[in-house]
This record gives structure tokens, sequence and C-alpha cells, in this order.
């Protein structure tokens, strides 16, 4: 068993896409799924998978969901391993230990054209900081979130797709989540 990060682009228990985070939790269970979780709200889903993995497991429970819930929502999907080398990466490790809800890790499906990279820091406001690692982009925001002009919108227009955000807080508490999941058994 492998287990998953499912990361879901709008979703949360007051805003535009409202579920409860049971209904997911049932929903994987439902699937074949096991040790189905939600850490820090029901955008964020933990779980074991047997044999999905990767894109397949991404538009599986895309379609699934929209078949069961009548939810269209884009899904990021990513290992606990995968997940450890994200927290690892992280250039602004100093930064997010002063202000970890500040800085800001934006998801992508696939990785980005290196072209737009460029113009997308014309965007940054004075201080923020951007770094780009495969599917993931990380994002001081010092002033603030609502300060700044580098947002979610932003980021998808210069790259035509969608992305999904979390804080650095989530992705810790996901980490931590996670962390016990994919370590080797200790021997006897």
């Amino acid at each position: 068993m492998t287990t998953h990060i499912a990361l879901l682009r709008g979703v949360s228990v007051g805003g535009q896409k409202p579920i409860a985070a049971e209904t997911f939790v049932d929903l994987l269970t439902e699937l074949g799924f096991a040790n189905a979780r939600t850490v820090g709200g029901p955008s964020n889903l933990v779980f074991d998978s047997p044999e999905r993995t990767g894109a397949d497991l991404q538009t599986f429970l895309e379609t699934e969901i929209h078949t069961r819930l009548g939810l269209r929502t884009d899904i990021y999907v990513r290992t606990a391993q995968a997940w450890a080398a994200i927290i690892a990466a992280n250039p602004y490790a100093e930064f997010a230990e002063t202000d970890p809800g500040l800085l800001m890790t934006l998801f992508l499906k696939d990785p980005p054209d290196k072209k737009v990279i460029g113009a997308l820091r014309t965007k940054l406001t004075e201080g923020e900081q951007l770094r780009v690692e495969s599917r993931q982009f990380y994002v001081t925001y010092p002033n603030g979130l609502g300060a700044s002009k580098f947002s979610n919108n932003v980021v998808e227009k210069a790259l035509a797709t969608r992305i999904t955000s979390r804080s650095w807080t989530i992705v810790q508490a996901i980490g931590e989540a996670t962390a016990e999941t994919d370590a080797p058994a200790l021997e006897d």
C-alpha cells in the first residue's frame, strides 16, 4: 500500500463547494481505499491505495467525486514520499520558521513551462520570493496575502492551467500525518 495525499481545489466546509470532510472519507472508503482521513479540512485527503497511483489516481478521483457527489473539482495527488520531499526541498525554511502561514506552496498537475516563470516573477510584490521545484511553487508573502498581486488567479492565467495552494502550516500538518505511514517497519 502506498499512502497518498489528494488536494481538492476550492473545496471547504463553508466555501464555494461546501462538502463535509466525512463525506470524502466515506467515499474513499467505499472506493476501496484504506485509512482514509482528512488533515486540516475537507480539501486535504490522506489515504492508502493498493493499486492506483499518479495521474491515473488523480483522474479516477476527479471522475468518482463528480459522478457520486456532483462536484467538479481539480485534484492534485502526491505520495507521502513525494510530500516528504516537498517539505525537504523548501527553499525558505528560515522564513517558514517565523511565518509558516505566509509561505504558500502552489501545486500543479504538471511542471510549468520554464519560459512563463520569468514573466510570473514580474508579478511579485516587493519582498516576495518565488521558487519553482517540479510541480510545486514556493512563494513567500512577507506583507500578507491580501497585500500581494501574486494570486492564484494570476498564476493560473499565466500558466493557462489551474492550481491549488496550501499554507506551509497545512503542508507541515499533512507531512506529520503521513510521516509514519511510509516509514520502514522496525525489525524485532
